[in-house]
């Protein structure tokens, strides 16, 4: 969840932060070899400080930084360098705490970033030094005949001893990879042709010369890395031990945030991926330049790029977030780019595009209608999937959640939907605001959360506006990811027991509010650019109306259905430094005379015609069967470094896999019948999209999907057409009765 505050509120909460006045503590020369050393900037330090500041004045949890978990700080800072805990030795960590623990605290109040630095730079070191190690040994082949196992996952073992217990893991970690990759590359003849010792041999050559290419890019990124990612690692390690959702980000960073708040950025209009070091277009976005050019298509290699009349520059092997940044610019000028095409990739061509406002529309709200087997009729149901409850008021036409989930409403409506299913599913949160309104679209008024700050005091946010966009049977569809604001939605509408909340046992369980800070102006240092970093710091927790806190609990299913997401550590409660739940005192709410309010056996009547199905219709084997897979898969810790045992892994896993396919392809061919609904933005983009392209272009657009179904949704479908069937039931029952009685 995230909530913007302005910077006048942000200075009453960390009241005016001093200028640097305050020399910082002596730095001590690290003996460094040939390496070049990164050094943070004035700016750099500047950014410390204040984020120090604020973490201790504006944190929902006040924590002094003298409180702060100083040995697991460090340790956690080396592991994101060092994640699987191979490069750094048991030696650099005792070396490490014992030099830096008695002063840590004071160098992040004096926004010294000297362990930082220090610690980046024996990594650096000691990285490029394997990868070198890595490399030599890629050039020689492997044994696949011994009976040896690896364990991949090493992010809580202990840092290997000595320098030649870390070998031993090297040794056995580029043999896990190289056998992965000779595994892909080897075919699946069912058996009837085993693998001979020359394709094995074929194969490793294959397998050993791209991992080769693999680290070499590896050690290219190493040498590059530059003073701003060691700054944003170290920061974000510290605002992390205060919560998992505090975040320190650059000024690149706050661009990114804006861009997948607002659902929209400057630029030509495709999606970019790294291929090998090779810039490879991999989606035209629809109504885009890059599209509208028709010179471009997915594949095609992006070799140089040029600004304007200026001079091209080669981005073959750079970053790909460096290659983004050159080709991004200001709306209206142009961008000079040079294409190896993938229809014809001996000739290159140049295209030259003007950069314009691309809309996101893959992340904004979108609808269907299914059509529903209700008794011996249809039923029409209405879903809506919501990707987040993004916003941007700072526009002139402003792209909101709760707007483009209304028109997708009156779409709806006019279709004619008996019944409407809002999924969540994979819904992450976003704006607070953007939940109240949304919530305030299925109630006419009422209460939906309350909020609170760092000083201990609690407000209460309701939805005054007496519209409703929709009074008919409502489901939510949620699940594990569900978080944040959707969490807020979900228990405020079973809160007013205006929804029945359908899927994964519990949702995920952040119950708390970020807000994004603006470093302070007078910490610019005179910065040309006018952008500044930022903090996104917690600053309140929030609550359902019945006083309930989210937090690490989430909001409970009314009707579940089994999910592997049950067996992963993807929820709040699995994350370090997570705050504890509590409860406040409830909020007094009274429905409307008109509201929807859900009839009394409603819900368990519906629970226990869902557990029917679940327990005995094929699709819920199918999802059973695929939940007992994953979580055998999920719970294996080591894998064989011996061919044949892969091998016969692999068949069996390959065989799997084909039953699974079968199985699914066969539940496709029963799939409700449904049809899309767009909201006009996107339908606009589409009509652009079309006039862009060809013919040709058209018909290989024009390939069927791979026949799958959403079992969870249709169940959920299925469970609307349930409630439908029974409130039509209920009516009748009340017109024959002489005693007044109504559900609306």
């Amino acid at each position: 969840m995230f909530d913007r505050i302005s910077l006048a509120t942000v200075s009453l909460i960390i009241g005016l932060l001093p200028a640097l006045a305050q020399e910082p503590v002596a730095q001590e020369v690290s003996n460094e070899d040939a390496l070049t050393a990164l050094k943070p900037t004035k700016l750099m330090e500047g950014e410390a400080k204040w984020l120090g500041q604020v973490l201790q004045r504006a944190h929902y949890s006040k924590v002094s930084l003298n409180n702060l978990d100083r040995i697991d700080f460090l340790e956690t800072y080396m592991s994101r360098w060092d994640r699987q805990r191979m490069f750094f030795l048991e030696g650099d960590r005792k070396k490490f705490l014992d030099k830096f623990v008695p002063t840590i605290a004071t160098y992040v109040k004096q926004g010294n970033l000297h362990p930082a630095f220090e610690i980046y730079s024996v990594y650096k070191r000691k990285a490029l030094a394997r990868m070198d190690w890595a490399l030599k040994r890629l050039k020689s082949d492997f044994d696949f005949k011994v009976k040896e196992s690896y364990a991949p996952n090493r992010d809580e073992s202990d840092w290997p001893k000595t320098k030649t217990e870390s070998d031993s893991l090297w040794e056995l970690r580029l043999k896990y990879e190289v056998l992965g990759e000779i595994l892909s590359l080897i075919s699946d003849d069912d058996g009837e042709n085993p693998v001979t010792h020359k394709e094995v041999l074929n194969n490793q050559a294959e397998a050993r010369t791209k991992l080769h290419r693999r680290y070499e890019r590896w050690q290219k990124t190493i040498q590059e890395y530059d003073a701003t990612g060691v700054q944003v690692t170290y920061l974000t390690t510290l605002t992390q031990m205060f919560d998992p959702h505090s975040t320190f980000l650059s000024i690149d960073a706050v661009d990114e945030f804006n861009v997948s708040m607002k659902n929209s950025f400057v630029g030509i209009g495709a999606v970019l991926k790294d291929e090998d070091g090779y810039c490879t277009i991999k989606e035209l976005l629809p109504g885009g330049p890059a599209e509208e050019s028709r010179q471009l298509e997915p594949e095609d290699i992006i070799m140089k790029v040029a600004q304007d009349e200026g001079d091209f520059e080669d981005v073959v092997d750079a970053k790909l977030k460096d290659i983004v940044k050159k080709i991004k610019g200001k709306k209206g000028t142009v961008v000079r780019l040079m294409i190896k095409p993938v229809k014809n990739p001996s000739v290159s061509k140049i295209v030259e595009l003007v950069r314009a406002e691309i809309k996101l529309t893959r992340n904004l709200a979108e609808a269907t209608v299914h059509e529903v087997p209700n008794g011996e009729e249809t039923c029409s149901i209405g879903v809506i999937e919501l990707p987040s409850f993004y916003g941007d008021t700072r526009r002139d036409k402003p792209a909101r959640a709760s707007d483009d989930v209304a028109e997708l409403i009156e779409k709806l409506e006019k279709i004619g939907i008996d019944g409407l299913v809002l999924d969540l599913r994979r819904n992450g949160g976003g704006f607070l605001s953007e939940a109240i309104n949304l919530t305030g679209l299925f109630i006419s008024r009422g209460p939906v959360v309350q909020v609170k700050g760092t000083d201990g005091k609690t407000s209460k946010r309701f939805d005054f506006n007496p519209k409703v966009a929709w009074d008919g049977p409502l489901i939510l569809l949620v699940s594990r990811y569900s978080a944040s604001a959707s969490e807020i939605v979900a228990g405020a509408l079973q809160h007013h027991e205006r929804a029945i909340i359908v899927g994964d046992p519990a949702t995920h369980g952040k119950g708390t509010v970020q807000s994004m800070i603006e470093m302070n102006s007078s910490y610019l240092y005179g910065s040309k650019s006018g952008k500044r970093s930022a903090a996104k710091i917690t600053i309140q927790k929030y609550y359902l109306p019945s006083g309930n806190s989210t937090q690490n609990i989430g909001v409970t299913s009314d009707i579940k259905m089994n999910t592997i997401n049950e067996f992963l550590p993807i929820g709040e409660s699995d994350l370090p430094h997570a705050l504890e739940p509590d409860k406040i005192d409830p909020v007094i709410s009274r429905r409307g005379p008109n509201d929807f309010v859900i009839e009394e056996k409603s819900i368990p009547y519906l629970e226990k015609l869902s557990r029917k199905r679940q327990d005995t219709l094929a699709e819920f084997d199918h999802l059973q069967t695929n939940i007992d897979w994953y979580k055998v898969k999920q719970e294996q810790k080591e894998y064989s470094l011996n061919l044949e045992n892969r091998l016969a892994q692999k068949k069996e896993d390959d065989a799997f896999s084909e039953r699974m396919k079968a199985s699914m392809d066969k539940l496709a061919s029963t799939a409700f019948p449904s049809k899309p609904v767009k909201l006009d933005i996107v339908l606009e983009l589409e009509r652009k999209s079309k006039a862009a392209r060809s013919e040709e272009d058209e018909d290989e657009k024009s390939d069927e999907p791979p026949a799958s179904i959403d079992i969870r949704l249709r169940e959920g479908l299925r469970i609307m057409s349930d409630w439908i069937r029974r409130r039509a039931e209920v009516a009748e029952k009340v017109a024959e009765t002489p005693i007044p009685g109504k559900e609306s």
